[in-house]
């Protein structure tokens, strides 16, 4: 991948550990709960540290010259792919709240 379109992707990965950052931090994990406050939370954890490693990937790519394959596209793009499914995820408990509000 071009660095130019590898600093959009990082920059785009940078604002979703950002935003798992945020979530993670305002769930309460000790509290037992039903199935779905479990699932938000994994989802959570998961995309975050899918964030934290396609990023972390791309950031090294990102210095590597252009010819070089040390790092495959894929090796970004599959934890990247998580992350963004599990940002989707997020956005759905959204309308999970909404159904729950009395």
């Amino acid at each position: 991948m071009p660095s130019a379109e590898m600093v959009s992707l990082i920059s785009f990965l940078a604002v979703l550990l950002v935003f798992f950052s945020i979530d993670v931090r305002s769930r309460d994990s000790g509290a037992p709960g039903p199935w779905h406050t479990r699932l938000f939370e994994w989802a959570s954890r998961i995309g975050g540290i899918s964030t934290a490693l396609a990023l972390t990937l791309g950031w090294v790519d990102l210095f590597l010259p252009d010819e070089n394959d040390l790092i495959h596209v894929a090796f970004v793009a599959v934890p990247g792919s998580i992350a963004v499914t599990c940002a989707i995820v997020l956005g759905l408990e959204m309308l999970w709240q909404r159904w729950d509000a009395p």
